[in-house]
């Protein structure tokens, strides 16, 4: 009898490896499917079609995610309590995973009660800046020891790539201390010439705030918040930046104008005074970026940008900020810009199409 139960429970371990075997390759044929390793996103919700991004539009891949397939990936890209806790359908999970050696970032959700999974495909180097950011604005921020530099966007703008160019190339330049808190990890850093710490929520710590506090008792030269989400963590930004770090971090807004009111937004009225002040003497630049179709294919970055001088300063002390497109015309010399100069400039130089361009003109009236 005990035999019969052993050969059973042999049996069952032998179905579910070749089961979880099947899954791999499914997953594995939609990785080789035409153009699929050009797709920035891959959409997988249980019992509806897979759909992947090419250049920001959506394609159907005619594959199903079928509960097999949403169950196999669950258990391999989520561990421990994050898997227990998906299942229970208490909360959304971030997270990061290799496969077949590409990279993913994804989140885990449900939809319809139903188990769904988005992953968006990193690059498996970190591009250079000048490839993906030729602004001479960036240029001008090597020299940095300290102070807080904003990417803004909206999701899928490529923030996360922008920030990762630039700490690589710093890093190139000067041995330093850089650490990062991120949700997830996304790019993997070159240790050549710099001590570099990336530590991950869940696992390496549990708060932005308590990350913050205890990344500023280790000393980095550089600090990278993944993302602000709340007063607590833009609050422990700030202090961080007054404390002699330069810190990197990104918020989900357009504009840098919006950027701020966004920041504002955190905190109760009789707060604000007090922060602008506080963000006024550590602001360094806003980048609010987002990504066009280019006319060679692909796409392309529209950025405005603000940087630190005594107008802008001024103006974010004040909380004037729809004032602070002025400054940014006028200080077009240093390398600043609004969103329709960075339009009118890829326009010019032949990297969108007319059509591209008209349609963003008339989005900037609306």
């Amino acid at each position: 009898m005990a035999a019969i139960s052993e050969q059973t429970g042999q049996t069952k371990v032998f179905e579910d490896k070749r089961a979880a075997d099947r899954e791999e390759t499914i997953f594995t044929e939609l990785l080789t499917l035409p153009n699929a390793e050009q797709a920035s996103d891959f959409y997988l919700i249980e019992g509806q079609d897979i759909y992947i991004r090419i250049n920001g539009e959506l394609k159907n891949t005619g594959r199903m995610a079928s509960t097999r397939l949403l169950a196999y990936l669950v258990q391999k890209t989520l561990m421990g309590h994050k898997q227990k806790a998906f299942q229970e359908k208490s909360i959304d999970i971030d997270f990061s995973w290799s496969f077949a050696d590409r990279r993913f970032r994804g989140n885990a959700y449900h939809a319809g009660g139903q188990p769904a999974i988005v992953l968006r495909q990193l690059p498996n180097t970190i591009p250079e800046l000048r490839a993906i950011q030729p602004l001479a604005a960036w240029h001008r921020l090597f020299s940095l020891s300290h102070g807080l530099i904003l990417v803004c966007g909206p999701t899928g703008s490529g923030k996360s790539t922008t920030i990762a160019a630039f700490i690589e190339e710093l890093a190139k330049h000067t041995p330093r201390h850089i650490l990062t808190l991120e949700d997830p990890v996304e790019y993997i850093f070159t240790k050549e010439t710099s001590l570099i710490s990336q530590r991950e929520f869940g696992r390496d710590f549990f708060s932005f705030e308590a990350g913050l506090r205890s990344a500023l008792r280790e000393m980095p030269d550089i600090l990278l918040v993944g993302e602000i989400r709340d007063k607590e963590t833009m609050r422990a930004a700030l202090m961080a930046a007054e404390s002699g770090s330069l810190v990197l971090s990104t918020l989900h807004t357009m504009g840098a104008a919006e950027a701020l009111l966004r920041m504002d937004g955190f905190f109760a009225e009789n707060e604000r005074d007090a922060i602008r002040s506080q963000a006024a003497a550590v602001l360094q630049s806003i980048f609010s970026q987002e990504l066009l179709p280019a006319k060679s294919g692909g796409r392309v970055s529209l950025t405005e940008v603000l940087l630190r001088t005594p107008a802008t300063t001024n103006l974010i002390r004040q909380g004037k900020y729809m004032q602070l497109t002025s400054s940014m015309i006028s200080g077009s010399a240093l390398g600043m810009q609004t969103r329709e100069m960075a339009l009118d400039a890829l326009y010019r130089s032949g990297k969108i199409t007319e059509a591209v361009y008209r349609e963003q003109k008339r989005g900037e009236t609306i």
